[in-house]
């Protein structure tokens, strides 16, 4: 009996197969991966891999096979033959292919194609045309939604000058509602806001478009101080009656009043908040606040019982995004596909953060504890960075129906216009 050999990945190979699933989606990845692995391989590099070859490699499924050749075929990251009758032992030549440019040329080609699709989508939900004047093609100016922090950190792993030849300026703005503006009034051509500002915005008519999704879910709470709310909060009932404080306008005010009107709850008063949440919960103004996800984990630190509601795990609904308007995008897509090349760059460099990683963009960010910095962005790309959209399809993606189950709930409310 004859013995063939087959090259399998192996637990080595799954940061190739994450990073390449950061452009192309996880199976897709997982196949380019196994492709271009195996042409690295002097033994494999012979042949092109047959779909029973690929299967056997990645552990997949035959349709998850099918489906993710698919996908890469459409990409253009991938070369497709047939075998010829001798070595296919008679009757229809089967199919194979390879990848179509090496391990590190794979992954440059992954990513360009997720900033071409991301680009695509964009353009798609425009529903008007809106002049813009070209700008220039070396600078990407980019408004970020708060002051400098580890959530923030992608941004700051790519070098975009010397890897993408870009210019990269950043802006900081307090808030989402500030950070939109910035990008409505043409000071910057590309911002992050939180995901219910960026539809309130859209149903309200002005001219924006979501970009990429950086974090898949919002990450605002609603948290308490147990000894100050009397009990441990853990279901939605329990807010009625409370004194809930929020800043004013604020993706986390938007939210979570968003959240209460979709949860029905009714008898809550409303405390507006102009300095921190955490001071005002502590000093008893209030009963509950809300707050991004780092901010309890600050408190708990800090000797306290916290405890915690977050709102994604109750409302499903985006985080921070990217948006920009479509003149812009349309006078100036090469440099944004380019920045959001860089920017699939930085998150793949922010999960693998070295000590060194980590120090580089200290001084950018402000913070004197680059391990600080990384554990902020672990954490939050953990619990908030996927989705079953950037499962499939790579980084940054979004569908409709997210979109529209957000736009639902504004329309249902006096929020979608400003209420």
């Amino acid at each position: 009996m004859r013995t063939v050999e087959y090259r399998v990945l192996a637990e080595e190979d799954e940061q190739v197969v994450s990073r390449l699933g950061l452009g192309v989606g996880r199976r897709p990845g997982r196949v380019l991966a196994f492709l271009a692995l195996r042409d690295e391989d002097p033994t494999a590099r012979e042949e092109p891999a047959t779909g029973l070859v690929i299967r056997l490699g990645t552990g997949l499924g035959r349709e998850a096979v099918i489906d993710a050749l698919a996908t890469l075929d459409d990409r253009g990251l991938l070369t497709e033959s047939t075998l010829d009758l001798e070595r296919s032992a008679g009757g229809r030549p089967p199919t194979a292919w390879r990848a179509a440019d090496d391990l590190e040329g794979s992954v440059e080609a992954a990513d360009r194609s997720n900033a071409r699709v991301l680009v695509e989508r964009a353009l798609s939900m425009a529903t008007a045309e809106e002049e813009t004047e070209p700008g220039p093609t070396d600078r990407v100016r980019l408004a970020l939604n708060w002051l400098p922090n580890g959530l923030q950190l992608p941004f700051y792993a790519t070098d975009f000058g010397a890897e993408l030849d870009l210019d990269v300026s950043i802006d900081h703005h307090r808030g989402s509602e500030r950070s939109l503006a910035a990008v409505i009034e043409g000071e910057a051509d590309v911002g992050l806001v939180g995901a219910a500002t960026l539809a309130r915005a859209r149903e309200s008519g002005d001219p924006i478009v979501p970009l990429a999704v950086v974090y898949q879910r919002a990450m605002t709470v609603l948290y308490t101080e147990r000894e100050r709310f009397g009990e441990p909060l853990s279901r939605l009932d329990q807010l009625e009656g409370r004194r809930i404080g929020m800043p004013p306008d604020a993706e986390s005010r938007l939210l979570a009043r968003l959240f209460l009107a979709q949860a029905g709850l009714e008898a809550i008063e409303t405390v507006e908040i102009e300095g921190e949440e955490a001071d005002a919960l502590l000093a008893g103004d209030a009963d509950v606040v809300t707050g991004s996800v780092s901010d309890p984990r600050e408190l708990r630190a800090a000797g306290e019982t916290i405890d915690v509601l977050t709102i994604a795990e109750h409302f499903p609904i985006y985080g921070p995004t990217l948006a920009v308007r479509p003149g812009t995008l349309r006078s100036r897509r090469e440099p944004l596909e380019r920045f959001l090349v860089g920017t699939i760059r930085g998150w793949a460099t922010a999960l693998g953060a070295t000590g060194e990683v980590a120090a580089r963009v200290t001084d950018s960010i402000g913070s004197d504890d680059p391990a600080a910095l990384t554990r902020t962005f672990e954490r939050a790309a953990s619990e908030f960075g996927e989705s079953k959209a950037s499962r499939e399809r790579g980084w940054g993606h979004h569908d409709e129906e997210g979109w529209e189950r957000l736009h639902t709930a504004l329309r249902r409310t006096s929020l979608a216009n400003g209420g």
